[in-house]
């Protein structure tokens, strides 16, 4: 996999529209102002330039150039706006490429779920406890939208409390993927079930230190995080509950 080079080309209406040589000469543009001096530095002549730039805006929805007349150089060619976001989009999907390549050496990583793979390779967040898991079922509570959310794992689906805009915003329905997000403080342990509580599993004591302990579930050895402030209280192996609020879990999903 070493020394992988991945060139991004992007066509509108079956016609090549944007390439890295093309990507090489706005950006050019962009630096010095001038399509003479932009074509010497990406080493192409000037008609092969003009060629490049002439096709491109004959596909382009928005013009790609225009003209920056009088000021202290005398004027010259400066992008457009839209170009100028045409080149970040670029840059942002060479990234994605990229990172979307390392993941085939990970086989941890299941290629058939778009949200899995692209949190995996690119999200990063302060929550400790980070899950996938699909939607079972929604329903209206006290004006809250609660949202059972099935997780590979999990003796039964996760609650999860979110506003009526956000479950809209999200554009929630059965079986949609979502990702799962709490912070190891908001995991809570106790030696006994609770009443009335949701969000309450059986788990054992994995490892434990001064500031956090790793929880495991026997059966399937999913593992949550949970921030402890009396250390001595617990052990390795102690089986114990773990509860989390509804409202203390993070709900993301993908378009």
């Amino acid at each position: 996999m070493k020394n992988t080079e991945i060139l991004l080309t992007i066509k509108l209406q079956q016609m090549l529209f944007i390439d890295p040589k093309r990507v090489r000469l706005l950006k050019e543009i962009q630096q010095c102002g001038s399509i003479n001096q932009a074509a010497k530095n990406a080493k192409v002549s000037y008609k092969s330039a003009w060629d490049h730039l002439e096709a491109m805006d004959r596909l382009s929805p928005s013009p790609l150039l225009e003209r920056n007349t009088g000021g202290k150089n005398g004027g010259g060619t400066v992008l457009t706006s839209y170009a100028e976001r045409l080149l970040q989009l670029y840059d942002l999907l060479e990234k994605t490429q990229e990172h979307a390549f390392k993941i085939l050496q990970d086989e941890s990583i299941p290629l058939d779920s778009l949200l899995t793979a692209t949190a995996r390779f690119s999200l990063q967040s302060s929550a400790r406890n980070q899950f996938f898991g699909k939607v079972a079922r929604q329903r209206m509570i006290d004006s809250r939208c609660i949202v059972d959310v099935s997780v590979e794992g999990l003796p039964m689906p996760l609650q999860v409390s979110i506003t009526t805009k956000s479950a809209s915003r999200l554009k929630l329905m059965t079986e949609k993927e979502v990702m799962l997000m709490c912070k190891a403080p908001w995991v809570k342990m106790t030696e006994q079930p609770l009443e009335n509580q949701t969000n309450q599993f059986p788990v054992s004591i994995k490892s434990i230190n001064e500031e956090e302990a790793i929880l495991v579930f026997d059966d399937s050895g999913m593992e949550f995080c949970a921030t402890i402030h009396q250390p001595n209280q617990w052990k390795i192996d102690q089986q114990i509950w773990l509860h989390v609020d509804p409202e203390q879990i993070i709900l993301a999903t993908l378009e």
